[in-house]
């Protein structure tokens, strides 16, 4: 594609083609290899020492054309989803309008209805904070 590299495009030439191959892709059910790739760099954290591979971040540069399909693709699958009212009400991840904090208050709401009616609720949180920081 363009390793991950921006380039200029020119509105009325490069972008209608890139929507076709976008769209021959999806027709398709491929997602181009090239787009799937990226190149990983470290970057120093504030405060510790360089020399070791634990105090740096892994940056994944992925390709602009495949960020830009990926986008494509996330908002014709979530349109599609959200049209056909297949995501339900408490699905919040990667939703527009569906917060962190909306979902805690969902929780609070959840737990003070229970707490009224003598009822025990039982609650399991994940910290998958560090989940994928592995390259």
């Amino acid at each position: 594609m363009d390793e991950g590299k921006k380039r200029c495009v020119a509105p009325s030439k490069q972008i209608p083609h890139d929507f076709a191959i976008f769209n021959a892709c999806i027709r398709n059910c491929y997602f181009p290899a090239a787009g799937k790739e990226a190149v990983t760099i470290g970057i120093p954290e504030p405060g510790k020492p360089r020399d070791l591979p634990g105090s740096c971040r892994p940056i994944s540069l992925l390709s602009v054309l495949g960020k830009l399909f990926e986008k494509t693709l996330k908002t014709r699958l979530s349109d599609h989803l959200t049209g056909k009212s297949l995501i339900i009400n408490e699905q919040f991840g990667f939703r527009p309008n569906h917060s962190c904090p909306q979902q805690a208050l969902r929780l609070v709401e959840y737990i003070s209805e229970d707490f009224k009616v003598k009822r025990k609720t039982v609650a399991v949180f994940f910290d998958v904070a560090k989940a994928f920081d592995r390259v």
